[in-house]
């Protein structure tokens, strides 16, 4: 098995918190954005996360942010669709004063750590 699909498969049944989601969300609305200073491997793995996560029934991605996300995502890649670039760029903007880096390490070091990466 392929670490996408170890990624998928352990975000599809993971316990998430309330804030882990959040970051997860916002993580891939600064992937779209080619804002994050990641390596495509990983950001493709935290993508399949994401999706993992889009895809269950248990877990409401309903807020603007992930609404936008979801439209604008071209999930055969790791960035939006073109059409879509300059929203999601100002929603990132927008969203990006009210992250705190100490959650987002935190989120990142948790996936890695579950998928015995670190």
């Amino acid at each position: 098995m392929n670490i996408y699909q170890k990624a998928y498969d352990w975000a599809y049944t993971h316990n998430f918190e309330a804030i882990e989601i959040e970051y997860a969300g916002k993580l891939a609305l600064k992937m779209l954005d080619d804002s994050c200073q990641m390596a495509n491997e990983d950001r493709k793995m935290f993508f399949y996360v994401y999706d993992a996560l889009t895809d269950r029934k248990d877990v409401l991605l309903d807020d603007d942010m992930n609404k936008l996300i979801l439209l604008a995502r071209d999930r055969e890649t790791i960035y939006s669709k073109k059409e879509y670039a300059n929203h999601i760029h100002a929603c990132k903007e927008e969203v990006i004063p009210n992250m705190l880096k100490v959650h987002m390490k935190a989120f990142k070091k948790m996936v890695r750590k579950n998928l015995n990466l670190i």
